[in-house]
């Protein structure tokens, strides 16, 4: 995304982004599908296909782009079956259940925080 928003209005073909992170092409495409269908970005296909942002950096939050991209909590909670007989294994859920939440309530209040301009300013200050 900060690729995208450095490039401003220019189309970015997955190549190019993904040389920039240092991975394969597939995966920057999987993610632009994820950004497109949260309408944080509009792709074009072809020869000279790409990305690009679909709204200004000012307007992106990085809870926007969390949200598009990791559909998992911060913390993913065990589903497995208590075994009865142990009490750290009967009370694990609830207990990290409570942990889990309020890591992605942080998470996401922090994120949200923080919008893909700022980390703009941020990468050309270390220029």
């Amino acid at each position: 995304m900060a690729v995208l928003a450095l490039s401003s209005e220019e189309v970015i073909g997955s190549r190019r982004l993904a040389a920039s992170v240092n991975t394969n092409p597939v995966v920057v495409r999987r993610l632009l599908l994820a950004l497109r269908a949260a309408r944080l970005v509009e792709t074009f296909a072809g020869k000279h296909g790409g990305a690009r942002l679909r709204k200004n950096p000012r307007q992106i939050s990085l809870v926007k782009i969390y949200d598009a991209v990791e559909p998992r909590p911060v913390i993913p909670v065990n589903e497995r079956r208590a075994l009865r007989q142990c009490q750290v294994s009967c009370a694990m859920k609830s207990v990290m259940s409570t942990v889990a939440e309020s890591t992605e309530q942080a998470v996401r209040k922090h994120l949200n925080g923080i919008t893909l301009a700022q980390l703009l300013r941020r990468i050309n200050a270390q220029r």
